[in-house]
């Protein structure tokens, strides 16, 4: 438990030790009748002087608990679960507005987006009525509402750079469309897939210059591969949730998409999960709990690969509480791996020209345990745009979702638990 609450019984018990002292003093000798009396007198005295005593003690506690938990310009915090976290551990992400309950937080994952019309001709309806009218009511509150946002950003935002020799699809975005994830309400863009090192170095660097310009975090990728390598630490009601990324995509030793090294731009890879396991267990040390979202898995195929599997036990094995997967363009089964909950892929999201069946993933956390309370499936369509399933298309879905996760059990609201 927290750290004050041992704290605080240490002040306890020496109020009433120094209480029960000053009341023994003023006994004075007498009859053992009535040393008696004034014994068990004392002993009211003794409970009285202590429950005074933290009376006065508990509000400066909460004071220190809370700010000791306050990420607002403190260099370091205390978590809920009495780790400590440092500036210098990762980027610290905090809600905007604040989280939206005191006793939970929520964060949703979304699968691959991407704003260039020839690949997502659905979004050329941003570029003329902005990106609000691309989604539905019911979608754009799941987006804007969540405390915390994370999307899987398949493209580089650039205007300079040549695309990458040899390579089937690549693609790219002006730097200004980038003001359409603030707008969505994102609070990490994950970088850490095939298409963000599409013309080359110069369209990463870029990207990440307009992501820093827009005040958007990002993860998987960065100016080197100690950038690349960062942890997302999300950080609301004193509880903290590390949030990595990695992709394996391309799976082949000298891919197109680089990953980073000591002083040039890439990905954060994880063909080998060697490295990724090791910053698992490291922010596993300071945050509260820690989730991977990976860039994995075998094209339109409806279920896990071989190395998935591999992967996911090798990561739940590390110490992830749950992990998220993208790149297949279409949704892939849950599973439970040593009990720890693994969305196989989310698929795509605004990225295709075609109808597709798409959707978020909402993590809701308890704060005050802290532990994830439930994980929520919210079906949509990717169709002119994004709009939220009802009725029977909605349980169409999730009746799918049932069929290829055995162990699992998905009720009509998307809720998930193990079997």
């Amino acid at each position: 438990m927290f750290r004050t609450k041992v704290f605080r019984k240490k002040i306890a018990i020496t109020a009433a030790l120094t209480a029960a002292v000053a009341c023994a003093a003023m006994i004075r000798p007498a009859t053992l009748g009535a040393a008696a009396e004034t014994l068990g007198a004392q002993e009211i005295m003794v409970k009285r002087a202590a429950e005074a005593v933290l009376s006065q003690v508990e509000p400066t506690v909460e004071e220190f608990r809370k700010k000791a938990m306050d990420p607002e310009g403190a260099k370091a915090i205390i978590t809920a679960s009495g780790k400590v976290l440092t500036r210098e551990d990762g980027k610290w992400i905090t809600p905007e507005n604040g989280p939206a309950s005191d006793s939970e937080i929520s964060i949703v994952f979304v699968g691959d987006i991407i704003f260039e019309t020839g690949q997502n001709p659905w979004s050329s309806i941003a570029y003329s009525d902005g990106i609000r009218a691309c989604f539905d009511d019911a979608t754009w509150e799941t987006l804007t509402g969540a405390d915390f946002l994370v999307v899987n950003n398949e493209f580089p935002y650039t205007d300079r750079g040549t695309p990458t020799a040899g390579k089937t699809f690549t693609f790219r975005c002006s730097p200004w469309t980038a003001q359409w994830l603030g707008e969505m309400g994102t609070d990490i863009a994950a970088l850490a897939n095939n298409h963000v090192y599409d013309y080359g170095e110069e369209g990463a660097l870029d990207t990440f210059d307009t992501l820093d310009e827009e005040g958007i975090p990002y993860i998987g990728a960065g100016r080197n591969i100690e950038d690349a390598e960062q942890t997302a630490y999300c950080i609301a009601n004193g509880t903290t949730v590390a949030i990595l990324n990695a992709t394996e995509i391309e799976r082949y030793e000298n891919p197109d998409t680089r990953e980073a090294g000591e002083d040039s731009p890439g990905v954060f890879r994880m063909l080998d999960t060697t490295r990724l396991c090791e910053k698992i267990r490291e922010a596993k040390e300071k945050a509260d709990l820690v989730i991977v979202y990976t860039h994995w898995g075998t094209e339109k195929m409806p279920s896990q690969d071989w190395s998935q599997t591999t992967k996911a036990q090798e990561l739940a094995e590390a110490g992830a509480d749950l992990i998220v997967g993208s790149h297949p363009h279409v949704l892939q089964n849950i599973e439970y791996v040593d009990d720890v909950p693994v969305f196989y892929s989310l698929g795509n999201y605004f990225f295709g020209a075609a109808a597709r069946d798409t959707g978020v993933l909402r993590v809701t956390v308890n704060t005050k345990e802290p532990s994830i309370s439930s994980l929520q499936f919210i079906p949509m369509l990717q169709y002119r745009g994004v709009s939220t399933m009802e009725g029977s298309e909605k349980q169409r879905v999730l009746d799918e979702m049932q069929s290829v996760s055995p162990g699992v059990v998905i009720d009509e609201n998307g809720f998930f638990t193990q079997e």
